[in-house]
Order: C-alpha cells, then structure tokens, then sequence
C-alpha cells in the first residue's frame, strides 16, 4: 500500500462511518449507549476472529499493551461524545465532531513539538471556515455545554489518532484492532453494569430485527473493517491527514442521505446552500493539505 491507497481506504471506510447514523436510527433510545457499545465491540471481536484467529498466534504483550492504551482512548472518546450529542442537531454535532484535526495539531504539538507546515495551516483554515458555515443556522448551540462535552470527545480522539500514528508501523494491525475491540468490550460491559446497578438501567437488548441490523452493520463495518482498515493505512498517512479525511464523513452524509434514508424509511438529511458551499470549502482545504495536490497546482500556475 502506498500514500495514495491509504487515503482512498481511509475514505471508503469514512463512507461506512457516515452511512452508520442512518442504522443508528434503529438503536431505541432506552437502550444503553454503554450496551450498545458492548455488544457491538463483542459482535465484531467474534467477525473479526473468523477471519484473523491465526493472527493471535504472533500476540505479544506489548501489542496488548497498546490495544489497552487505544481501547481506553475511544471509550473515553465514545463516552464525552454519548453526553455531548443529546441536545444538538445533526448537522452542528457533525460539524463539531468534523473539527477534530485541530486538536490533532495541538496534541502532535505538545507530544512532539512539530508545528503543521504553512500550507496545512492554510487547509485547516478552509475546512473549518467551511464547517461553521455549514453549521450557520445552529452556531448558538455552539456555546452549550453539549458542545463542550462534544470537543472533549475531539481531544480524545486526537490521542487517539496519534497513538494509532506511533503503534500502525510496528504493530499487526488485525491485533490491534481485535485488542480494541476486546478491551472495549470489557470497559463498556463494566460501565454497562455500574448504570444498571447504580442508575437502574435496563440490563437487556431488545429482540427486534431492526436493532439486530444496526448491530451487525457498527460491529462488521465500524468496529471490525475500519478498526483494520484504519490502523494498516495511517502506517503511511499521517494522524493529521486521517482526520481531515474523516471530516468529510458529514458531506458523505448530505451525498448518501436521499438513498440510504429512501430505502430505510427515515426523514432524510435536509440539503441547504450552506450545507453545499460549505462542503465545498472542505474539499478544497482537505485538498491544500496534499503535497502533491500543492504541487499540480503550482505548476499549473507556473504554466498558466
């Protein structure tokens, strides 16, 4: 794999990632968000050794070490972002969540004090100029103590991208994404237990196929594939250019909402020309970011 496939397979699994909030619809509100975490880790541990059991044959301690370190990350991650998206809407929780690559120059900063280069600050400029007018019509919002909760779960992330930059080049990436999954497992079934204990939640998951559905799409597409997926292409992408990528997952949502929510029976995503313009400038700041995309371009300047 080189730079180029890394950047298409992190894109291909940012569409599995966008199309994921359409299943979710199916998930009931009085289920667990710890229990759906749980059983979806689980479900996609059990996938993912059908396919990589022999891989388990190279297990050592310090890949168990970093499985731990990654899981903890994303439930800490997946725990903020729980609390953050309750009381905003779709598409000012997208835009926040899509401003993640910020935090992932200032934690590349502060573990490796290595600033971005100009023409990567310039990108992340235009996207972020893009996401705010694409969130224009809830910018309020953008002041509640959900969205605190929401860049809490930013900051979490972009450990998180960094560590998975330091582990991909000297780690299986199967294992890794299987010692995820399994940790996660294990941390979200004791959160899981403590709210039922603690809080009275219901210890069950519901019977309906549709909720079955949505956990076998997050469990094979988003915990198992992207996990893998992910882990093998940041060996040759950085944690930067991996989150810019996944950025684009809100305008993948505006592209596939009028299919996926026609054939799922769910209101699609309302398409306005904020929306339009603003993915718009996230494309071409995502674009800024590319050497190679700076470089035709300068030389198309050149020759203009």
């Amino acid at each position: 794999m080189n730079r180029i496939e890394a950047n298409l397979s992190l894109l291909i699994i940012t569409f599995f990632a966008s199309v994921q909030y359409a299943f979710l619809i199916w998930v009931p509100e009085s289920v667990s968000h710890f229990a759906f975490m749980c059983i979806t880790n689980l479900v996609g541990l059990i996938m993912s050794l059908c396919f990589f059991f022999g891989e388990l044959f190279r297990l050592d301690i310090r890949q168990v070490k970093q499985s731990v370190i990654l899981s903890g990350e994303l439930v800490i991650f997946n725990l903020f972002l729980l609390m953050g998206i309750q009381e905003l809407g779709t598409t000012i929780t997208n835009a926040l969540l899509s401003t993640n690559f910020v935090f992932i120059a200032l934690v590349a900063f502060l573990t490796y004090k290595k600033l971005p280069s100009r023409e990567t600050l310039y990108g992340i400029f235009t996207v972020l100029a893009g996401l705010f007018i694409m969130a224009s019509s809830e910018l309020d919002m953008l002041f509640s103590m959900s969205a605190f909760y929401l860049m809490l779960s930013n900051l979490a992330f972009a450990f998180y991208l960094v560590s998975v930059g330091e582990y991909s080049s000297s780690s299986n990436p199967a294992i890794i994404a299987m010692g995820q999954m399994f940790f996660c497992f294990v941390f979200s079934l004791v959160l899981w237990a403590g709210e039922a204990v603690f809080m009275g939640a219901d210890f069950s998951l519901p019977t309906k196929p549709e909720f079955w559905g949505s956990v076998i799409y997050v469990s094979f597409f988003i915990r198992g594939l992207y996990g893998i997926v992910q882990v093998y292409a940041q060996r040759y992408v950085s944690a930067l250019s991996a989150s810019l990528i996944f950025s684009t997952a809100i305008i993948m949502t505006m592209a596939v909402s009028p299919i996926i929510t026609k054939i799922l029976g769910i209101a699609p995503e309302v398409i306005t020309w904020p929306k339009i313009i603003g993915g718009v400038f996230m494309i071409v700041g995502i674009l800024m970011t590319e050497p190679e995309f700076v470089a035709l371009v300068r030389r198309l300047l050149r020759h203009a």
